[in-house]
């Protein structure tokens, strides 16, 4: 529900929120989403974990559809988008293309969520929010199956906040619990259906009889069609604690309760400290929609993330959404000093990282300074001192570009999260054409397979029990050679060491014929050895 005391606040986005054309919003998002999400291989960490659960579920030669392992929704989407580009792109970044899909649904569906609760002006201060938040930075550009759950809670929250209003709100809340159920969010879809029953405890707008109607038929839709998941799953005899992501709940051992309350700190910047002003602001008015619906999003999810014994960075995606929708409500009415001190503060910060860019940049492409372009060799940057003519137009546009935008943004209440999240955008994209190449070459196993595939004749297989699962499947992905766990009949045998210094124990009957390790590897070693 709208506030009241934002009308003074209205009238002025009213008169200058569009100076800037709709269109130039939408090319911000664009060009915060594509650059980084193609253009490289699975890279080490989550981006290639995930990569190894897509590989391993096309290689088992079963229908993806037919029998889940894994929560698969994001698996679904991964392999359509990597069909649907597959005669453009490589598998990798066809396939990274599903978090790009459910980031912008959940950017959608997080606008039309604060439109609802606070009026048609906080759309894009809500999808400007929601982008200028740091942690989904790295995370959104990333295969990270976590960003379904993501856009899955993005439509459940605005199931809920237009249950009172219309129809279409309850289906919203149904067929976003759906979609978190087969993204693995079960503990999540429970809670929102909680709060779904709690709202009418606690708010007027949620006794209408529409409402009454919406909630009911959007939670028994929900109700059913995940009672027949669960019942596809028993029929296939499949365990429960993988597909629905219960073993996050199992066990003691990993609790860490303090954990998403400190990781928030930088995680949500600056979305925060925007919702801790519009909840100041309206410690008069809590007993609203826009104030309760957040606010019990947040708390029930921290209280329920407080026994997760697997906490990390991915699982906190969901809880930028509840700080978003505050933090939209609170920019538009946030005062002129604090305006200008969030838009300053992203210049400079951004300002000092686009010099800091440029200065490896010329490290690393005309080898000055010289003591820095020896530290990138150092840490496993091959290739310093080769010049790359498109890299430099590349960052020269980005650059030129933000500088312009920054003398051409006109006021408004937008203003401050406009020149932040397009301060972000402009830095990234400037890192993406300096040093994706570089980081490419760096953080994937590429060279590595294609040492494998020199080395070993394309019809023999490599014992490979020893090293560890991603490694093993990004080198089979990247050589083009089977990388069995055991099998006597392979003629190759590879092994993996964690440390530098320590010697792997071979077998009787191998020869070494190779040793190395991925471009800034510090620990890990692998080596090949042909059988005698």
């Amino acid at each position: 529900m709208a506030n009241p005391s934002r009308a003074s606040s209205s009238k002025l986005f009213n008169k200058h929120a569009f100076s800037l054309p709709q269109l130039g919003l939408l090319l911000l998002c664009a060009a915060w989403l594509l650059p980084g999400l193609i253009g490289h291989a699975p890279w080490k960490g989550g981006d290639g974990e995930h990569f190894v659960q897509l590989w391993q579920l096309l290689q088992s030669g079963e229908s993806p559809l037919a029998v889940p392992t894994t929560p698969p929704l994001y698996y679904w989407a991964a392999i359509a988008t990597a069909w649907l580009t597959s005669f453009i792109l490589p598998l990798a970044d066809g396939a990274r293309l599903a978090s790009g899909l459910f980031i912008v649904l959940a950017l959608v569906f997080t606008a039309r969520a604060a439109r609802v609760l606070y009026g048609a002006e906080t759309g894009w201060a809500a999808a400007l929010t929601l982008l200028g938040c740091m942690g989904l930075l790295v995370r959104g550009h990333e295969l990270n199956a976590y960003t379904a759950q993501f856009a899955a809670a993005a439509i459940m929250l605005y199931g809920l906040a237009s249950l009172p209003r219309a129809l279409h709100g309850g289906w919203a809340l149904g067929g976003g619990t759906v979609l978190m159920l087969l993204a693995g969010g079960a503990a999540e879809a429970a809670w929102f259906l909680v709060l779904a029953g709690m709202l009418p405890l606690l708010l007027e707008e949620y006794r209408t009889p529409a409402a009454r109607h919406s909630l009911f038929r959007g939670t028994g839709f929900a109700l059913v069609m995940g009672a027949a998941w669960l019942g596809y799953l028993a029929t296939q005899s499949i365990p429960f604690e993988r597909v629905l992501n219960l073993q996050r709940w199992i066990g003691e051992a990993g609790q860490r309760p303090a954990f998403y309350p400190g990781l928030l700190g930088w995680y949500a910047w600056p979305a925060w400290p925007l919702a801790a002003w519009a909840l100041y602001r309206s410690r008069r008015l809590w007993r609203s929609p826009g104030i309760v619906l957040p606010v019990g999003a947040l708390l029930g999810l921290l209280g329920l993330y407080a026994f997760d014994t697997h906490p990390g960075e991915e699982q906190g995606l969901i809880l930028l959404l509840p700080l978003t929708l505050l933090g939209a409500n609170g920019l538009l009415t946030l005062r002129r000093g604090a305006a200008n001190a969030l838009l300053w503060f992203g210049v400079m910060l951004f300002g000092f990282m686009a010099l800091v860019f440029w200065i490896y940049w010329s490290a690393h492409d005309l080898g000055t300074p010289a003591r820095l372009a020896a530290r990138l060799t150092r840490l496993g940057m091959t290739r310093v001192g080769e010049f790359r003519p498109w890299a430099l137009t590349l960052g020269l546009v980005a650059t030129l570009s933000w500088i312009v935008f920054l003398s051409r943004v006109s006021r408004s209440p937008l203003r401050p999260m406009l020149v932040w999240t397009a301060s972000m955008t402009f830095m990234w994209v400037l890192l993406m054409a300096l040093f994706q190449a570089p980081l490419d070459r760096r953080l994937s196993y590429a060279s590595l397979g294609d040492v494998l595939a020199a080395r070993v004749p394309a019809a023999d297989c490599i014992q490979a029990d020893q090293v560890r699962r991603q490694q093993r499947v990004l080198l089979a992905y990247h050589s083009g050679r089977q990388l069995a766990l055991e099998n006597a009949a392979c003629n190759w045998l590879l092994l993996e060491t964690r440390q530098r210094d320590t010697q792997p124990v071979v077998p009787p009957g191998w020869v070494g014929q190779w040793k190395g390790s991925r471009p800034g590897d510090r620990s890990d070693q692998l080596y090949l050895y042909a059988r005698r």
